[in-house]
C-alpha cells in the first residue's frame, strides 16, 4: 500500500514507488519471525530475488528511508535467529527461505506505550474458542493510562477474523 502526504494510492506497491523514496520517507515492512528478547525480525521469502524486502532495502540503506517494522508478538521465534536462518538457507533446502532484517521493531508492546503512554509485557499466548493465536499482556502505568489502554484493546479485540 502506497501513502503519500495521507493520499492512498490503490495499485502502487513499492516497486513503483522505491525510486522515488528519500531520506524523511517510511516503510512500514511486516516481518514473519520475531525474537522479542534480541529486538530482531525475519521475513519469509518466496520470490527467488528477493522480493518486496530487496526493493526496501535498497532505499533504507542507500538512502536512509526509515524502516518500520510491525510484527505480532504471535510471531516470537524461540532460539538463535541467525542459525535458524542459516538451516531455513542451507544449500538443499526446500521452501521458503528467510531473510532478518533491522529496522524499528513495532510490537503490541511499542503500540500500546505510544498511544497510552503505559507500559506492558507479554504475560501469556493462546487459548480457545477464538483466542486461538492470542496474546496476553500486563499493562500497568497511571490510571489514565490504563484506562486508555484498556479502551484502545476494546475497540480491536472484537475486530472479526481476516478470511480470504
Amino acid at each position: 500500500m502506497v501513502i503519500v502526504r495521507g493520499r492512498w494510492f490503490p495499485g502502487k506497491t513499492i516497486f513503483d514507488v522505491v525510486d522515488d523514496l528519500h531520506e524523511g520517507d517510511v516503510i512500514l515492512k511486516g516481518a514473519n519471525a520475531l525474537d522479542p528478547s534480541r529486538k530482531r525480525a525475519a521475513i519469509l521469502i518466496g520470490h527467488p530475488k528477493g522480493g518486496t524486502i530487496m526493493s526496501t532495502l535498497q532505499v533504507v540503506v542507500g538512502r536512509r528511508v526509515h524502516l518500520i517494522i510491525p510484527v505480532g508478538l504471535e510471531k516470537r521465534i524461540f532460539g538463535n535467529l541467525d542459525e535458524i536462518v542459516r538451516k531455513v538457507n542451507a544449500p538443499g533446502s526446500s521452501g521458503l527461505r528467510m531473510f532478518p532484517i533491522t529496522g524499528e521493531i513495532f510490537t503490541e508492546i511499542e503500540a500500546i506505550s505510544l498511544l497510552s503512554g503505559a507500559s506492558s509485557e507479554l504475560i501469556a499466548g493462546g487459548g480457545v474458542s477464538g483466542a486461538e493465536g492470542a496474546i496476553w499482556l500486563a499493562i500497568s502505568g497511571n490510571k489514565e493510562e490504563e484506562n486508555l489502554a484498556r479502551e484502545i484493546i476494546a475497540s480491536i479485540a472484537s475486530e472479526p477474523p481476516f478470511e480470504c
